[in-house]
């Protein structure tokens, strides 16, 4: 009974799984940039905040975008980790943007690239019938971004099947927004599903750090 519900719920849902170096010229004067590798954005999974999963498969045209904002310093993008439902079989690589942000969700692309290698660990967890999967991407060009608000977008190639990418309810900063037209339009989770979701994701960058924000960095530890 309980996978004649979950077919059901999947024909009328398809596209999510149900709730349950540029120097600026200030640095310049402050001198060259110092590059380390930092975590430019931390929402890692925790399963008792799993409240869905997102359809970004492209077959579908489906894309998720979630913000991240880098307000003390500027880098390259290098590493990003998310969670998934991959519903038939993994996928094998990622169409990967940054956008620029219109204050009212993802706008006009900043970035964009592919991914040189991708590869998924079984967490050991399942829902909706699936295991979940913790997918790690590195890109084929690193991505700048500067210290304002962005957007990450995010679309799975190869593989089969629909995939999800897996998300908390909102908490810490905009929601996110798809696209079921590969980015040429987006709406907010709260107007495509009646909630605010953000997705689990981690963001790992070179970043070039000012000499008199390494301060204020450490500070917030």
């Amino acid at each position: 009974m309980q996978v004649i519900i979950f077919m059901l719920f999947l024909l009328q849902s398809p596209d999510n799984l149900g709730h349950i170096p540029s120097v600026s010229p200030e640095m310049a004067l402050l001198g060259a940039p110092q590059w380390e590798e930092y975590i430019c954005c931390s929402q890692p999974f925790v399963y008792e905040n799993l409240a869905n999963g997102l359809g970004f498969s492209s077959p579908n045209s489906w894309m998720i975008a979630d913000d991240f904002n880098s307000a003390l310093y500027s880098g390259y993008i290098d590493m990003i980790e998310v969670w998934a439902i991959y519903s038939s079989s993994n996928c094998t690589g990622f169409s990967i943007q940054i956008r620029h942000d219109t204050g009212a969700g993802p706008g006009s692309i900043f970035g964009s690239t592919t991914s040189a290698s991708v590869s998924h660990t079984n967490t050991g967890f399942t829902n909706w019938g699936y295991p979940l999967w913790h997918t790690e991407i590195e890109p084929i060009q690193s991505l700048y971004f500067a210290d304002e608000k962005y957007w990450l977008a995010l679309q799975t190639t190869g593989g089969a099947g629909a995939h999800y990418w897996l998300c908390a309810n909102q908490s810490w900063a905009d929601m996110t927004y798809f696209s079921a037209n590969n980015g040429n339009s987006w709406s907010s989770s709260q107007t495509e599903w009646g909630a605010p979701y953000e997705q689990f994701m981690i963001l790992s960058a070179d970043v070039a750090l000012e000499r008199d924000s390494w301060g204020g960095i450490k500070a917030l530890f």
